[in-house]
């Protein structure tokens, strides 16, 4: 970021208003890509709040708390125009949507601005939610692992509604996430208006570059950006500390706008994973063994490990956020603000068995303390144990006034089995039920379905996920830049611990917000941090020949897949085969290590969109096998087989649907055992 960057800033987006501004499209952009907004009382002020498909049934911690079934619910349904739409948000304004989530978009969408009853904004939603629907487009809208997003303002003077209707597919499967604010009664908000399109042009494109380059703007009264930033370089030995970054000036405010640590001696992919897992010299336990410690005005602000805090644990994984990044060559980088009137000391204490090598670069400038500025903050805890019963996880309690700004989340999983179906919960000043309730923890991330495949966006990322499935260790981080949560009094946040499975698991949470000057010190965790548990892959039954691993000689319909995230698989995965159609056929090919007759027995997959499939093995055909049910893998005998030495192919042909299934007559193939008949 350069002065430069501020002045384009200015002139495309409008300047800052000290008095109370009018809200619109140009002004909310314009937090898309400024952090300062996050340092103190918003002005205008507003609440922030969610609405969201999380199951009805959930009423209070004692009925149904932990209730599953967060999707197609609705407020209600309205016919209009001979069609029914599922309203999906009802907002009382002045306020503004900032983010639209779903796992599954379909149907056509609908906004009603101001009480309207024709709407603005119709298009299909999963055109919506994955950029092809102009002017939304990539990064405003667009797909991580699986799960549809679009951070927009859609700024309303008095009232939006928000409809679906079930064009295309049955809308009542429809997971879906609305972030939206509400400003004070009586604060001047300029309405969306898709006429007004045309002059957003450029300055949507001058946010859409700043949030691809994490260009940050902050807009400092006294921005000293020409100046060189300081520098320390330490070596802080096992049970030592060291001073990263000092100041006590005495001034009437300063801030730092960048702050970045390169770390020494972090260990390359290969020569880390050669090193047993509890060497301290693993970048896992260099990371997570020390310390980040910052006081601001002599209040203990920040007491995280030094991974989790950047948003990297374990290990170094990678990443580039708008306000978070971590380089491959070990340099971690924050771009929030950490602001203080008097003093402030960031340094690091080494809790781990070998020497800790840094140099630490931070940005400082004049910023005027005031009334409305807070500082900044993190917390780090950690949940490790049984995951039954299902509970609650803290991730934050906050006292007085502030502003959450995100969180990350660090998961040791010992099976392949989802381990995130459990909501969030955000309550806000006090109130008895959360006014934020979500649908499951990767949709609060951004992604869905259990996805383990690695992304990174401005606002959200995965910068890690071992696998097969969810197995190993998995990293996630959101950040609240474009939405965050104002608090007066008191931000309490919840994460459910919902698995799949009944496990031992580890959850180690960091959390981020800005709160006013003397709120309790967050809370250390006690005695040593807790390292991560080494989780080995999935073990194969013996003997088996692993469908996953079988050769595909041909396929006339539908996509196969290695599939994994399922407890029980043999090596963790599958070979899955889904949407072909009747008279579809998938030819593969297995080695029998000796001819002779022998009972085959499959490890198959039932489920409620599994078909009916017939099999045949060298010429020899099984009578067609439904496949439909509960979710289960059961063991068939599939008879008494011929086999020769070599190569032998096997063919599933689909032959069906049952009549309660719903139709895409997948099939699933764990593995194969060859019994010789004696």
């Amino acid at each position: 970021m350069n002065v430069g960057l501020l002045v384009v800033c200015a002139a495309l987006l409008g300047p800052v208003n000290s008095s109370q501004p009018v809200v619109s499209v140009r002004t909310l952009l314009r937090e898309m890509i400024r952090l300062d907004h996050l340092t103190q009382r918003p002005n205008p002020v507003y609440s922030a709040a969610q609405a969201s498909s999380y199951d009805r049934a959930s009423v209070d911690p004692n009925t149904n708390w932990f209730a599953n079934a967060d999707y197609g619910q609705y407020i209600r349904d309205e016919s209009r125009d001979g069609r029914v739409e599922h309203v999906m948000a009802d907002l009382i304004g002045p306020g503004a949507v900032m983010r639209f989530w779903s796992a599954n978009p379909n149907g056509v969408v609908r906004f009603y601005f101001d009480g309207e009853s024709t709407p603005r904004i119709e298009a299909k939603l999963e055109g919506l939610l994955t950029g092809n629907v102009a002017p939304w487009g990539d990064p405003y809208a667009y797909v991580s692992a699986r799960g549809a997003n679009l951070y927009f303002p859609f700024p309303y003077a008095r009232s939006l509604k928000i409809t679906v209707d079930d064009t295309g597919r049955n809308a009542k499967g429809l997971y879906y996430q609305i972030g939206y604010r509400t400003y004070a009664p009586g604060t001047a908000v300029e309405t969306y208006d898709p006429a007004r399109e045309p002059e957003l042009k450029e300055p949507m494109a001058f946010v859409a570059r700043s949030l691809l380059a994490s260009s940050v703007v902050t807009g400092k009264a006294d921005s000293v950006l020409t100046r060189k930033p300081s520098e320390r370089k330490v070596t802080v030995r096992p049970g030592g500390q060291a001073v990263l970054f000092e100041s006590r000036e005495g001034r009437s405010g300063r801030a730092i706008d960048q702050f970045r640590v390169r770390v020494a001696g972090l260990l390359s992919p290969a020569k880390d994973a050669a090193l047993p897992w509890r060497d301290p010299r693993r970048n896992h336990a260099v990371l997570r063994s020390v310390r980040l410690l910052a006081d601001f005005d002599g209040i203990r602000c920040v007491d995280v490990p030094f991974g989790d805090f950047f948003g990297s644990a374990p290990g170094l994984n990678p990443y580039k956020s708008f306000p978070f990044e971590v380089t491959q060559n070990g340099e971690f980088i924050c771009r929030l603000p950490m602001r203080w009137k008097r003093s402030a000391k960031i340094w690091v204490r080494n809790d781990g068995g070998v020497p800790f090598v840094a140099t630490a670069s931070a940005r400082a400038a004049n910023w005027p303390w005031t009334d409305e500025a807070y500082h900044f903050k993190a917390q780090w805890s950690v949940d490790r144990g049984s995951t039954r019963p299902m509970r609650d996880m803290r991730m934050l309690e906050a006292r007085g006034e502030g502003m959450f700004v995100g969180s990350n989340l660090q998961v040791t999983n010992p099976t392949e089995a989802w381990w995130g179906e459990g909501d969030e919960k955000i309550y806000v000043d006090g109130e008895a039920f959360p006014s934020t309730f979500g649908t499951g923890t990767e949709d609060y991330y951004g992604y869905a379905w259990c996805s383990n495949e690695p992304f990174v966006r401005p606002y959200h990322a995965q910068p890690r996920c071992d696998g097969p499935g969810n197995r190993g260790q998995t990293s996630i981080a959101r950040f609240h830049v474009a939405d965050p949560i104002p608090f007066e009094t008191l931000f309490k946040f919840d994460m459910e611990m919902w698995h799949w499975a009944e496990v031992e698991a580890t959850f180690a949470r960091t959390v981020y917000w800005y709160a006013k000057p003397g709120g309790p010190a967050p809370k250390s965790p006690d005695g040593k941090l807790l390292m991560p548990i080494e989780i080995k892959g999935p073990e194969g039954v013996k003997g088996a020949i692993e469908g996953e691993t079988m050769r595909i000689v041909s396929i006339s319909g539908g996509v196969t897949e290695k599939q994994g995230g399922f407890a029980g698989l043999s090596l963790g995965r599958q070979l899955w085969w889904r949407d072909a159609k009747a008279g579809d056929r998938l030819v593969l090919q297995f080695e029998c290590p000796k001819a002779g007759r022998y009972v085959i027995v499959g490890n198959f997959c039932h489920a409620r969109d599994y078909g009916i499939h017939r099999i045949t093995i060298e010429r020899q055909t099984v009578e067609p096998i439904d496949f439909f049910g509960e979710l289960t893998w059961k063991k068939l005998s599939l008879g008494t087989f011929t086999l020769p030495k070599g190569p032998v192919t096997m063919q599933v042909e689909v032959v069906g649907t049952h009549p309660g299934a719903e139709p895409r007559q997948m099939f699933g193939l764990d593995y194969l055992l060859l019994e010789p008949v004696k």
